[in-house]
């Protein structure tokens, strides 16, 4: 993709962020807080022209698939080794619609396709479970297995309506990649990207942050998606220290001022939070011109010990499944910057009170 030239308005003059060079210069001095406000600034006047002006709430069901990978990432300890049936999946976005999603990710675990299988890695399964959801709600629908989908998976995806196939990135630079996911393989979920690309279907990917990049992998990381036209939303996470892999960690304020740059860069994508962001970092990224999807729920396969944390309500789904549930949270948040997070197409976590969106009043 060529590089075009975005014309802004910074701190009340003309500024361009035409090369990587440029957009690097401008995420660094952005550290100032005086700074970053006219980058905040502009990058949410982008977000106002492209997307819907309040937030939308999807669900994450991490029950597709297992993951078969020997050894976990860093930030993944403990990988899921089972998934859930086609009745568990079902029942549990039932339970999502009923709450007012619609808007479902279908998520787990890796498996490589191996060459000669009639149907590698996981696109049986997530074929099996997109059918079956289709036959019983009425939802948006994506997909996530990481790298382990082939492209006849893509192509049958795309036919059956899939809104979107997710393959998180990560981290671009392959030795911090190696480092904190040693039993994954970067080309292979490259390889993901570029089949998606080749067969229309819009993708989803993701850049975490802290695992021990540079702010020129980070920079770098943006520039690389944007040869990609099929990217629809690009979601950003932050991590703590993980000292074993040698992963610094990363605060919110650099995760904000990404965000703002990303917006510069992709001003008409979906820019989010991952499933896995803390939602005290709600506030920031939305400011920073992030927008306009956050997931409020995800539902996993239940542990012996479930314990809600004051910002998440947990919902039995039978005996095999638990539903968390934060929009409640969410919404709070969202209120504070004058809001009114809807969840899916428009429906509130209570039935009681619809969600009536307005425009974002964050900038006084």
């Amino acid at each position: 993709m060529a590089t075009t030239t975005l014309s802004l308005i910074h701190g009340g003059h003309d500024a361009a962020i035409g090369d990587k060079h440029e957009a690097l210069e401008r995420y660094r001095r952005a550290a100032d807080p005086a700074v970053a406000d006219g980058l905040f600034r502009a990058a949410r006047r982008l977000r106002e022209q492209h997307l819907a002006p309040a937030p939308r709430l999807s669900a994450d069901l991490r029950i597709a698939a297992p993951c078969t990978l020997r050894r976990p990432c860093a930030f993944c300890p403990h990988p899921p080794r089972s998934a859930g049936e086609v009745g568990d999946v079902v029942a549990a976005a039932h339970a999502l619609v009923a709450l007012g999603y619609r808007r479902l990710r279908l998520s787990g675990g890796i498996r490589f396709p191996r060459p000669g299988e009639p149907s590698g890695g996981h696109d049986a399964q997530v074929i099996r479970l997109v059918l079956a959801l289709r036959a019983a709600v009425d939802v948006d629908i994506e997909v996530d297995v990481g790298p382990s989908l082939t492209r006849d998976g893509v192509r049958t995806l795309k036919q059956l309506g899939v809104a979107a196939v997710g393959c998180a990135l990560d981290v671009l630079n392959p030795a911090v990649f190696e480092r904190c996911k040693p039993g994954d393989r970067l080309t292979e979920r490259i390889r993901l990207l570029e089949t998606c690309e080749r067969e229309g279907m819009p993708f989803r990917s993701t850049i975490r942050l802290g695992l021990g990049e540079t702010d020129e992998d980070r920079i770098g990381h943006l520039f690389f998606l944007r040869r990609f036209p099929m990217l629809r939303h690009l979601d950003l996470v932050r991590h703590a220290a993980y000292p074993e892999v040698a992963a610094p960690g990363c605060g919110p304020w650099p995760l904000a001022r990404l965000t703002a740059v990303a917006r510069l860069l992709l001003p008409t994508l979906d820019i989010g939070l991952a499933s896995d962001a803390g939602i005290d970092d709600v506030p920031l990224w939305w400011l920073a011109g992030g927008g306009s999807e956050a997931v409020g729920a995800t539902v996993t396969m239940a542990r012996r010990r479930e314990e809600e944390d004051g910002e998440t309500r947990l919902l039995a789904v039978g005996e095999r499944l638990v539903l968390r549930d934060r929009a409640p949270a969410l919404q709070r948040h969202f209120a504070d910057l004058g809001l009114d997070a809807g969840i899916g197409d428009g429906q509130r976590a209570s039935p009681s009170s619809p969600a009536q969106a307005r425009e974002s009043t964050a900038e006084g």
